[in-house]
């Protein structure tokens, strides 16, 4: 493999050098975290980096690496003299794969890199697979974003199983919040995938002899979801008049949290997010506002499935699915979904056009 070391001991960076080398691995390295966190960009498979280090710590190019992207599921393993378990759960919360306190040997060098490569490969795998099956998805940042939250739940699993002797109980409690911060987060972007996936099949079936329908308390219960979630319910208006669409009530309330969620994500507190629902015809139309960022002409047009905009610019977590599930939500009972400037140039908004009952 191409290795990247980050160490600012000219010693331990040589013999860590000489080591890899003779065991096939191409080396590359840097002895202060600018350096490193530039050297990322290169492409390494395995990066190995001392928290200690000049220009910025470990912490800092362990944050900087995963906003590059080819640097979001690089196995990243912290070298450090430290051996607090505060420092090992600050790692493993940033997205770290392992943590190896100094003095180490080769042994324990070679177990760590094999045992993160052989925890990647078959997930990778996996997702590359379906890169390959579905290439309009191709920019999806799958392997990140799946890989990311298992890092803390492993992580936590394992520190509990080594030190299990001596864990006090107010650590003990930290790391089994980290635990479940992972798998709660997991569990929401497997929630999304299964959810979107279910939504392109129900646009593909023949259509129901008895079409499902909601009325728009529907409405109400997606975007107080959101909103509480959000802890912003105070920031939250809905006005909608009496309605029934065709619609299945779930695929309703799941499309609503969903955007009016990305509308809280993107605003800040004290910032309005409207709700409000109408009859246009023979149609029901939702519209959900907000006073973010908003989106460029370009960005309203190109958004589906699997797209993230502005990430450059600022950390999103997730798989870029909201809008594409509330899309689908709405073709998948005759409707459709389109976005607009918000109001003065300000912000989003993310119209619903419905079919009535």
């Amino acid at each position: 493999m191409k290795i990247l070391i980050i160490e600012d001991e000219l010693a331990i960076r040589e013999t860590l050098q000489d080591m890899l080398e003779l065991n096939g691995h191409t080396v590359i390295a840097a002895a202060d975290g600018p350096t490193g966190a530039a050297r990322a960009a290169e492409g390494p498979d395995l990066i190995l980096c001392d928290i200690g280090l000049p220009g910025f710590d470990g912490y800092q190019v362990l944050t900087a690496v995963r906003q590059l992207p080819e640097g979001r599921e690089v196995p990243f393993i912290f070298l450090t003299a430290r051996a607090d378990r505060s420092d090992q759960r600050r790692g493993m919360a940033l997205g770290a794969d392992d943590y190896i306190t100094k003095p180490f040997t080769q042994r324990d060098i070679l177990d760590a890199i094999a045992a993160r490569v052989q925890r990647q490969k078959p997930l990778r795998e996996r997702v590359e697979q379906l890169l390959v099956e579905r290439r309009s998805e191709v920019s999806a940042n799958w392997s990140h974003e799946l890989m990311t939250p298992l890092n803390g739940v492993l992580g936590g699993l394992e520190l509990i199983e080594s030190e299990a002797d001596t864990i006090q109980p107010g650590e003990l409690k930290q790391l089994l919040a980290l635990i479940r911060g992972g798998a709660e987060r997991q569990h929401t972007l497997s929630r999304k995938l299964v959810l979107y996936f279910e939504l392109e099949q129900a646009k593909a079936a023949p259509p129901l002899a008895r079409p499902l329908r909601c009325d728009m308390t529907a409405i109400m219960t997606g975007a107080n979801r959101a909103a509480e979630a959000a802890k912003r319910t105070a920031d939250l208006t809905v006005r909608c008049d009496p309605g029934v669409v065709l619609l299945a009530e779930a695929y309703l309330v799941s499309a609503i949290a969903e955007v009016v969620g990305n509308a809280f994500r993107f605003s800040t507190p004290g910032q309005p997010v409207v709700v409000t629902g109408a009859h246009r015809g023979a149609r029901y139309m939702i519209e959900i506002s907000d006073q973010g960022p908003g989106m460029t002409a370009e960005e309203r047009a190109g958004f589906g499935a699997f797209v993230q905009f502005g990430r450059v610019h600022r950390e999103q977590q997730g798989l870029g699915l909201g809008l594409a599930i509330a899309r689908s939500a709405a073709e998948s009972g005759g409707g459709g979904l389109s976005l607009a400037e918000g109001a003065g140039g300000r912000g989003l908004r993310v119209i619903f056009d419905l079919p009535t009952a």
